[in-house]
């Protein structure tokens, strides 16, 4: 379910699978004093290193000449160019439906971009509270950074089921995320904040499986919603209510509106069942970080192995950056040599003689 896939979906196990190793390997992290020292770290690595970062800075079109990605526009109209590689972390929609001029993709992948599947909704709710959670189970349950209230697969597929059919589900699945427990710095003493990630949701709401909320827009549905939860964090939690002393809450709307990638407040970028995961994802040919067009590049989310905060698929995406530059520039030394009827070409300058292949 953090994925896309309800207990009954085909390949939704292999995720618990590499959850499970990947846990007992590296352990579980929380970013000390909250999760945007994270990216503020990432770019003060890349200032040391001689690289810009620029925020509120929405690009809306990749630029390309002779058919190849030669930088982006900014919608204010300033220009990046790039001698190397334009890096796109986007949906193939986006991509080849928003950010390139049409004649610049090919009719049938232009078309197959259309067809890139989304996932279920998300709901955030975040609290501050004057206590830890108060669990039934016992008070060592509030010293965990991660509680999840399901509670039973049935529950979890019939909840799958509910939001895929764009009903509000009666019993959404509540990861509970307790990280000023483990990270006393994200609260004043005495204090805790909690974050609720609700799964799964519709992004479009045609009704409620309960039968008790008419609303049908998420603005308006969001506080009913809000209360059902909590109503069922309660019943775990005993006295929870009495502890909150303030509330926020996102809903699917909110998430993509502050990440164009989170349509339909889809959390992972971009449904991860078989038909577009592993070699498929995000689509059939485009499983090696290289998209349509020469010099432009496709990592994140939407890219394998998909949603998590792990790094891979930026790696993944460098390394192929990195070889298709070596190769282009073998290409261009080798095109100034003169082959010789020997195993190596003699080239005509001496740093050329220090090719590839020989290293």
């Amino acid at each position: 379910m953090h994925l896309d896939f309800g207990p009954d979906v085909a390949g939704g196990a292999m995720f618990p699978l590499l959850e499970m190793f990947a846990d007992m390997e590296n352990g579980m992290s929380v970013v000390e004093a909250g999760a945007q020292r994270l990216p503020q770290a990432l770019a003060a690595v890349l200032a040391e290193h001689g690289g810009e970062v620029h925020t509120d800075a929405e690009v809306d079109r990749v630029l390309c000449s002779n058919g190849r990605a030669v930088g982006v526009r900014c919608a204010d109209g300033s220009t990046l160019t790039a001698r190397r590689a334009v890096i796109a972390n986007v949906g193939p929609p986006a991509l080849y439906q928003q950010l390139l001029e049409s004649d610049q993709v090919p009719a049938q992948v232009r078309r197959k971009s259309r067809g890139y599947l989304y996932g279920p909704g998300t709901m955030m709710l975040h609290l501050a509270l004057d206590g830890p959670l108060p669990w039934a189970a016992g008070s060592e349950l509030a010293g965990f950074g991660y509680v999840h209230v399901a509670p039973y697969v049935d529950d979890l597929a019939r909840t799958y089921t509910e939001s895929q059919a764009g009903l509000l589900p009666v019993e959404p699945l509540l990861i509970v995320g307790q990280t000023s427990a483990v990270d006393p710095t994200r609260a004043p003493a005495g204090r805790h904040v909690v974050w609720i990630q609700i799964r799964t949701m519709p992004s479009v709401i045609r009704g409620d499986a309960a039968g008790t909320i008419r609303h049908t827009t998420w603005p308006e549905a969001v506080e009913p919603m809000t209360d059902r939860v909590l109503t069922k964090l309660e019943h775990y939690a005993p006295g929870t209510r009495s502890r909150i002393v303030g509330t926020t809450a996102y809903t699917p709307q909110d998430l993509e509106s502050a990440n164009p990638n989170l349509v339909g407040g889809d959390s992972v970028a971009g449904s991860h069942h078989l038909s577009q995961n592993f070699f498929l994802r995000p689509m059939s040919g485009h499983s090696g970080y290289r998209t349509a067009v020469p010099g432009l590049y496709l990592t994140g989310a939407a890219t394998w192995p998909g949603a998590d905060n792990n790094a891979t698929s930026g790696r993944l995406t460098a390394r192929q950056v990195l070889k298709d530059v070596r190769l282009r520039g073998w290409a261009s030394r080798s095109a100034r040599c003169r082959w010789t009827a020997g195993p190596r070409p003699t080239c005509m300058a001496p740093e050329d003689r220090r090719a590839p292949w020989n290293s």
